[in-house]
This record gives C-alpha cells, sequence and structure tokens, in this order.
C-alpha cells in the first residue's frame, strides 16, 4: 500500500483513502475498465462511494497521466491503466477493448504527423482507437 501512496505522491495527487482504494483497484483490475466497474469493486470490499466521486477521481489520475481515457469508445467512459504506447482494438457491438502492441504502426503515424503538422496543433501524443468487429470476441 505504500508503493501506491508514493506513485499518487510522486504525480502531485493528494493521497485520501478514497483515491487510495481506487488507484489500488485499477491497479489489481490491469484492464479497461468503467467508473462503474470500479465502483462494483469498492462496494465488493464495503468501500462506500459515489460514481460522481470516482469519476471525480478517475478525471484527476488522467489529468496526471496515471491512467489514459480511451476516446473511441463512446460511453461510459473507458479507462486504461496502461499508459504506454499501444493501440486499442475496440470491438462495436460488445464494447470491450483490448490492447494491440504495433509499435511499428505507432511510429509510421507519430513521424507522418511530424513531417504533416495538423494544423496550428502542437502534438502531444498519438492515441490510436481501430474500431470495428473484432474477431477474437465473435468466432
Amino acid at each position: 500500500m505504500e508503493k501506491l501512496r508514493n506513485v499518487l505522491k510522486e504525480n502531485g495527487i493528494q493521497v485520501t483513502k478514497q483515491r487510495l482504494a481506487v488507484y489500488k483497484v485499477l491497479k489489481e483490475l490491469n484492464t479497461h475498465v468503467t467508473a462503474e466497474m470500479v465502483l462494483d469493486v469498492l462496494k465488493q470490499r464495503g468501500i462506500s462511494m459515489t460514481v460522481a466521486t470516482v469519476y471525480n477521481i478517475l478525471n484527476l489520475f488522467e489529468e496526471k497521466g496515471l491512467i489514459r481515457k480511451v476516446g473511441a469508445a463512446g460511453e461510459p467512459v473507458i479507462f486504461d491503466i496502461n499508459t504506454y504506447e499501444h493501440i486499442h482494438i475496440c470491438d462495436q457491438e460488445t464494447r470491450k477493448v483490448r490492447d494491440c502492441q504495433d509499435m511499428a504502426l505507432v511510429q509510421m503515424i507519430e513521424a507522418y504527423l511530424r513531417e504533416h503538422p495538423v494544423g496550428d496543433l502542437e502534438l502531444e501524443r498519438v492515441d490510436i482507437s481501430l474500431i470495428g468487429k473484432d474477431l477474437t470476441l465473435h468466432t
């Protein structure tokens, strides 16, 4: 638990019981989650929190770079504990999301955007979500 506290502190997040509980759930699930999924786990552990509080904490974690929102997944918002460069494959039917490790594609797109800037955008990072029928789920 001390390691989790230190991660929050190192990222400029004031440690509270609620933030620590949410971060612990995120680390344990280690997958793409919604606020409602986190809330369900908290309730199973006897920790009472509102969905608004969970969203606020998740948004703070995203702002501080601890997690990322999966942009193309729609509603409800899906959060990803894995902040390293990777691609998301989003199934449009089930809304399940999985990671794809294709660094060649990520690097190709980043290189293209450096050579061909988009308007007045100062590019910080590239998030790639591929949306369609995920055949690994429908076979």
